[in-house]
């Protein structure tokens, strides 16, 4: 099929939450499609997240890159990331996330030259999420007792073409996200200026779209399981940096950010 990727590689970006990733990585190792590459962006973990790695070396290709912790620097960590890839596609989660069975194989599915996907996500409860953080095992299912959000755990692909144009308006997560190589290089992936929380998925999506990249959503496949945690307020009013830094973006037509994933090409530090 016309702009079906070859390669694929999986970055998912943690902080700290070791016993989070280790089910992110455990989901991976049961995708129906193996991805060739999985890239572990760290915003400056404590070795516990290193020996949790070292767990899954056997069973998947792992890259570790690190950067130091000096506060919330997520959009430098992914850039750090993308710039060790070596694939042509690349999928973005979080690590508080349970891939479904066939979340790897459903973004190669759906990608097509001159768009980037964007998917969905059921929520576990509290207590299921602890049940599965002290086992490190789980698999859950659209059934699966405390779940919110069901619907968005449904797996039905023959809906999926009917909602491509679907929620086209909302802010995007990056937690569910996929693109062409090529196109994070155009646009020179995330701007590395944006620190602390908000803003930096839809600047980022926000500029692909100016670069004629559109975005594709991708109901009831690529389904993914977040992990409950405490909420994070994203700051979007007029006096935070990065959101103002994304208006700056859109008032000056900005496609490509001078400070972004090229810096890195050549310099990620692998563990």
């Amino acid at each position: 099929m016309l702009g079906r990727p070859k390669t694929v590689a999986v970055v998912v970006c943690t902080y700290n939450w070791h016993e989070a990733l280790r089910l992110c990585l455990g989901s991976l190792t049961k995708q129906t499609r193996k991805p060739d590459e999985v890239i572990i962006a760290d915003d400056g973990s404590t070795p516990e997240t290193s020996k949790t790695i070292d767990e899954f070396r056997s069973r998947l290709p792992i890259k570790h890159i690190w950067q130091q912790d000096e506060g919330f620097r997520r959009a430098m960590a992914l850039n750090k990331a993308f710039s060790a890839c070596k694939s042509d596609y690349i999928i973005q989660v979080d690590g508080d996330i349970i891939l479904g069975h066939h979340f790897v194989e459903d973004h190669i599915n759906e990608a097509r030259t001159g768009h980037f996907l964007v998917g969905s996500r059921g929520k576990l409860g509290r207590d299921m999420t602890l049940k599965m953080l002290s086992t490190g095992k789980g698999s859950p299912e659209f059934y699966s007792r405390g779940l919110t959000r069901r619907q968005n755990t449904i797996r039905l692909p023959f809906l999926t073409r009917f909602f491509y144009n679907y929620k086209q308006n909302r802010k995007e997560r990056g937690c569910n996200m996929s693109f062409w190589r090529k196109d994070l290089l155009s646009v020179n992936g995330y701007d590395n200026g944006m620190v602390g929380y908000g803003s930096e998925d839809v600047d980022l999506a926000a500029r692909l779209r100016r670069n004629g990249v559109y975005k594709r959503f991708i109901k009831f496949k690529a389904i993914e399981f977040h992990l409950y945690h405490k909420k994070v307020v994203c700051d979007r009013n007029a006096v935070s940096p990065n959101h103002r830094l994304y208006e700056f973006h859109n008032i000056n037509n900005i496609t490509r950010v001078e400070d972004g994933m090229a810096k890195f090409i050549s310099h990620a530090q692998i563990i």
